[in-house]
């Protein structure tokens, strides 16, 4: 889980060994490909919950909260 505020981003960074993407689930953000240590950058605008998968491997799950 990460928290952040609103018009924050988000930024991630791939530290898997295979390529996985960031995809948010009702599809309101998502990566292309990352291959190992790309990065990727979101700004959320809204509050909210907003859970996300990996398009590649979809048992890999995780939930951003926005205040």
């Amino acid at each position: 889980m990460v928290l952040i505020n609103k018009s924050e981003s988000i930024i991630g960074t791939n530290k898997d060994f295979r390529i996985d993407t960031v995809t948010e689930n009702k599809d309101l953000f998502s990566s292309a490909n990352l291959r190992p240590d790309n990065k990727f950058e979101n700004k959320i605008e809204q509050a909210g919950t907003f859970e996300y998968h990996c398009k590649l491997h979809p048992t890999m799950t995780g939930k951003v909260i926005v205040n």
